[in-house]
């Protein structure tokens, strides 16, 4: 392994310690149901941090995850693993072969495990969707779970995502949207992406609602 990527899986899995420490000192709550099935989890790139923090924490289900190539897919791997998740390396953007990687999402679902996306892909435009997952619900047959994430305190990091980064001790809000079922013979079409990234942002939207209610102080 060359210095440089071995140096990026260990940034990743220091992430995924503070991402564990900060969201397992924090007071958590959840809204909505999740199927008893297998199914793809999809939020945007931002609540990365917290979503597989939450995971790692609560681990209803082994769960599985795309990594990028390059230094970017090293850190992400090292993060993961950490988490307790099993990454699954995705080509260059234009080289080779996607469509082997969604197969083996459709093939880890079968064999009852969860995978876990962000919309806008590892690079963005940050809230852009890419249709990936969409592509893994209508080949597998599984829902689609939009899930919204809001911490506070918590402040976002500088960089393309806006990550959000919840401080030790933080309130955070988990919410779950109703499952989305695409169907063999959908077409993968504007609407179709619309629906899906309107539903996550309603979705974040809510957890931030959450955040701001009296209950939430108490």
């Amino acid at each position: 392994m060359f210095p440089l990527t071995k140096l990026a899986e260990t940034w990743g899995r220091e992430i995924a310690r503070y991402g564990r420490w900060a969201v397992g000192s924090g007071k958590i709550t959840f809204e909505g149901e999740i199927p008893s099935g297998p199914f793809i989890a999809v939020t945007w790139h931002s609540m990365n941090l917290l979503a597989l923090a939450v995971i790692a924490e609560r681990r209803p289900h082994p769960y599985r995850a795309f990594v990028p190539p390059g230094l970017a897919g090293a850190t992400m791997r090292g993060w993961l693993i950490a988490s307790g998740m099993t990454p699954v390396p995705l080509p260059s953007d234009g080289t080779g072969n996607p469509i082997a990687g969604l197969r083996e999402m459709g093939r880890t679902l079968a064999a009852d495990w969860n995978i876990a996306i962000a919309l806008d892909g590892p690079h963005g435009p940050p809230r852009a969707l890419r249709p990936g997952a969409l592509w893994v619900a209508r080949l597998s047959g599984r829902p689609l779970v939009v899930m919204g994430y809001a911490a506070r305190p918590a402040f976002r990091a500088p960089r393309w995502d806006r990550q959000l980064v919840p401080l030790p001790g933080a309130r955070i809000a988990v919410v779950f949207g109703e499952p989305i079922i695409i169907e063999r013979r959908a077409e993968i079409d504007g609407a179709l992406r619309s629906h899906v990234s309107d539903a996550v942002n309603v979705a974040e939207q809510r957890a931030w609602a959450i955040l701001d209610s009296p209950a939430a102080h108490s």
